[in-house]
């Protein structure tokens, strides 16, 4: 039994770290979404000040990839916005809470040895104890981050969105301007 509970615990140690570590992935990808909409800003800047002459089709083809655009980055904002709001964790107990439980365990299990009460296994039951907390907070904290990288992939699918219409405009704005 204990074979197995070793195992057991070790594996849920490494899922509840590993989910810990997944917090981090929302914020390493912030920078590429700062550096793409930037640019994008930029991009809207020289087109607004560019606009093809009214009553043309190349207009409405520019303020509708214009308004696309916007709307695509709004997009990508809220839902990076939503990927990053705090969200509380679930930990395993603090270490003194912990140290204490052990140092009790360890005190019931030479408390049975000495009355010839039936064995108690202090190593076994804090190892059961652990896998417990692990479990739940593992589990606790897997969806907090499958929720955060859902929101952060639809952010990026509205940043990809946005990238085809910076081409656009750039690429209509080229054609209006080499031909004209």
């Amino acid at each position: 039994m204990v074979s197995t509970l070793d195992h057991i615990e070790k594996a849920l140690a490494d899922s509840y770290r590993k989910e810990i570590d997944q917090e981090e992935n929302v914020w390493r990808s912030l920078p590429f979404f700062a550096a793409t909409i930037a640019f994008q800003f930029v991009t809207l800047a020289q087109v607004v000040l560019r606009l093809p002459e009214k009553g043309t089709g190349t207009r409405w083809d520019v303020v509708t990839a214009i308004v696309l655009l916007s709307i695509c980055i709004l997009l990508a904002l809220a839902f990076l916005v939503a990927s990053i709001l705090p969200s509380r964790f679930s930990y395993i107990s603090q270490e003194p809470a912990l140290l204490d439980y052990a140092r009790g365990l360890d005190e019931d299990e030479a408390e049975a040895a000495r009355i010839g009460a039936p064995p108690l296994d202090a190593v076994a039951e804090l190892k059961r104890t652990l896998a417990d907390q692990y479990a739940v907070a593992t589990r606790d904290n897997r969806m907090i981050n499958q929720r955060r990288a859902w929101y952060r992939s639809i952010a990026g699918l509205a940043t990809l969105a946005s990238i085809g219409c910076t081409a656009f405009l750039i690429v209509r704005m080229m054609l209006y301007y080499v031909q004209h």
